[in-house]
């Protein structure tokens, strides 16, 4: 007969350990400053005409008292909303806030999104209550943490009783054990947080808080940004701002609250050369970013780091960095002129398109950075001389003053330099220039064949990715290449007419991958293997590049090593290139002496262009710029008496 087992089944539920709502909530209920900034949200969302606050005055155990005009909330609705982690304020009552009946109506954005907001009065005591009345009914409930022990929720709801009340609104009720906020301290805080509006007020003891007022704003400006929307930037005019706004920075708003602080912090972690002294002391912007709502913080403390807050953030810097420059002109042209000034006696020996040049890199480094007077004169004295060594003004000085015989030992010197050694190095640069263009023209094309027309290109130019590649000795390797080709076994997948087109690559519906090699050598001089690998992937014109790509690089790698093909001392290098690389892939991971990089095709030709010098960039700024001469360093350098003419007359 079977063996009959007796049923011992038992059901365990998870606890939670006392310091669960301090990681669940975080600076809600840790920070008293967000924790009252919540409490009044809160009202905001219930659609209240009317806060008023009862504060301390004191630190000593005191009742604080919020009362709103809100919607209020049901037995059922209270014991939904307070019972449930991660409640889903949008999905269960919408985005917009309804208001109750009797209070007036506006276009409101409720701010709650999870409603971890309800349990900021823990901040302030271990329990609170909160009575909540609507359609002619109003019941208390006495909410109670249960830290220090094990349980099974972190806290504990009870319904103290129902009674009857006309109206509508909640109160939420507590006496203070800690966190305490000075009053008028308290008051400057929800005055800066809230944009002014007809239909929302806030009494702390009373008094009425003075709500931010955008009235004072001047020079708005509309920035569109494509596929995502519309923000509005402007600049504060300090003359008519309160005393509660003579903070300067950024400030960013969205649906009417303050997210973060009004500071130049992440305009200085932007901009880290920035140094913020004059334009910090002097202007103010306000930037209205609605479209950011789903990239705001739980608390409120900042934005989350998501694509489109990076984008929406690096118009806004652009252009208020543009702005300053604008606002401050006079300021940037007579830092110019002092630090000029100093360098006189050096930009009068040099050429006129020298000094035109030096005039221009000044104008860029104060279009980008604040530079201090001081630091400004010492850096034109650098590109001076700089100058005159690249012009030969130099050169021509020093040969002045060389003795015959030196003169003999530099003519043989210059013996050994022909015309043909020239002739082989610009050579070298044109054909380097004109794949440069080439590739300009196909990478972002969606239409571009990257087999036939991109790979063989970048074959020819690994010395982009670095002054190792540019070795003879480093060519397509087909060994390696066959691992590779090996791990995409349905062969009709490749899309090629003719296998034998390029047999030195592998085709994919939506890429081509190309593996090259160096040989390794013993301190014998004998080869031992491979050096360095490189394995570059190339995906179509408009690709994005994600963490997915990148793994699958590791798996090139992770085979390559697997087939004993290359050595543990062999480095791989994996490049993935695209049209974008998304933000989860930007940065190059690191295993051991195998790298996997992500870049985008406008990097790649940045680094081709910095491996040419950038010429491209300046003959075509030659050529195509009519001005050739800068008028501030010109007046600067201009005799001012005759026996400061110079040795030397300049036609321009």
């Amino acid at each position: 007969m079977p063996e009959e087992h007796e049923s011992n089944q038992q059901e365990y539920l998870p606890s939670f350990a006392p310091g669960f709502l301090i990681d669940y909530a975080r600076k809600m209920i840790s920070d008293p400053k967000i924790a009252l900034i919540e409490l009044v949200a809160n009202c905001w969302d219930a659609g209240a005409d009317t806060v008023e606050i009862t504060w301390p005055e004191e630190s000593v155990p005191n009742p604080i008292v919020i009362q709103d005009d809100g919607t209020g909330m049901t037995k059922e609705q209270f014991t939904q909303r307070w019972l449930q982690f991660n409640y889903d304020r949008r999905e269960v009552q919408g985005e917009d806030v309804v208001f109750p009946p009797g209070n007036q109506p506006s276009h409101r954005k409720a701010f709650g999104k999870n409603g971890k907001g309800r349990l900021s009065a823990f901040c302030f005591a271990n329990r609170y209550m909160v009575t909540t009345w609507c359609n002619g009914e109003a019941n208390s409930f006495e909410i109670q943490r249960t830290a220090g022990i094990i349980a099974q929720a972190p806290y504990k709801v009870t319904h103290q009783e129902t009674f009857s009340r006309e109206g509508h609104g909640t109160i939420v009720r507590m006496t203070l054990v800690r966190s305490h906020i000075p009053i008028e301290e308290a008051r400057d805080l929800v005055g800066s947080k809230f944009i002014a509006d007809p239909t929302f007020t806030v009494h702390i003891n009373g008094v009425q808080v003075e709500l931010a007022n955008l009235e004072h704003l001047i020079d708005s400006h509309e920035i569109v940004i494509p596929d995502l929307g519309k923000i509005s930037v402007s600049q504060v005019d300090t003359q008519k701002t309160s005393k509660s706004s003579l903070l300067h920075g950024i400030a960013w708003w969205v649906n009417h609250r303050l997210v973060g602080e009004l500071s130049w912090e992440d305009y200085k972690r932007a901009n880290p050369l920035d140094r913020r002294t004059v334009e910090a002391r002097r202007y103010t912007f306000v930037v209205l970013a609605d479209l950011l709502a789903d990239d705001v913080m739980e608390d409120w403390s900042g934005f989350q780091e998501t694509t489109r807050y990076q984008i929406v953030r690096n118009e806004v810097f652009s252009y208020i960095r543009r702005r300053i420059h604008s606002l401050m002109s006079e300021d940037y042209k007579q830092s110019k002129r002092v630090a000029l000034e100093a360098n006189r006696e050096q930009l009068r020996k040099l050429s006129v398109s020298s000094r035109r040049y030096i005039g221009q890199l000044v104008d860029g480094i104060q279009e980008e950075v604040l530079v201090p007077d001081n630091i400004l004169i010492a850096t034109v004295g650098v590109l001076a001389n700089l100058e005159q060594a690249r012009s030969g003004y130099s050169l021509l000085e020093k040969l002045s003053r060389l003795e015959p015989s030196e003169l003999d030992e530099l003519d043989e010197i210059l013996s050994q330099w022909s015309v043909q050694d020239a002739r082989l190095v610009l050579d070298e640069l044109d054909r380097r220039l004109r794949l440069i263009e080439r590739l300009e023209d196909l990478v972002e094309d969606p239409t571009s064949d990257e087999l036939h027309q991109i790979h063989p290109l970048f074959e020819k130019g690994l010395w982009i990715f670095g002054p190792e590649y540019e070795s003879v000795h480093f060519r397509s390797n087909s060994s390696l290449l066959t691992v590779i080709r090996d791990l995409f076994k349905d062969t009709s997948q490749i899309p090629l007419k003719n296998r034998r087109w390029r047999p030195d690559l592998v085709a994919l519906p939506d890429a081509s991958i190309g593996v090259y090699s160096c040989d390794g050598y013993t301190q014998l001089g004998d080869v031992n293997g491979y050096g360095k690998i490189l394995v570059v992937e190339l995906k179509k014109g408009g690709s994005n590049i994600g963490l997915e790509e990148c793994q699958q690089g590791q798996r090139y790698a992770a085979e390559l090593r697997k087939s004993g093909k290359s050595q543990n001392f062999s480095k791989i290098v994996v490049f993935v290139l695209g049209t974008n690389v998304l933000s989860e892939a930007q940065a190059d991971i690191e295993q051991g002496n195998i790298v996997i990089c992500a870049r985008p095709y406008g990097v790649v030709l940045r680094m081709a262009h910095a491996r040419t010098f950038n010429l491209k960039d300046k003959i075509e700024s030659i050529r195509q710029d009519a001005e050739l001469y800068d008028m501030d360093v010109e007046e600067i350098v201009a005799p001012r008496t005759f026996m400061d003419m110079p040795e030397y007359s300049v036609v321009r």
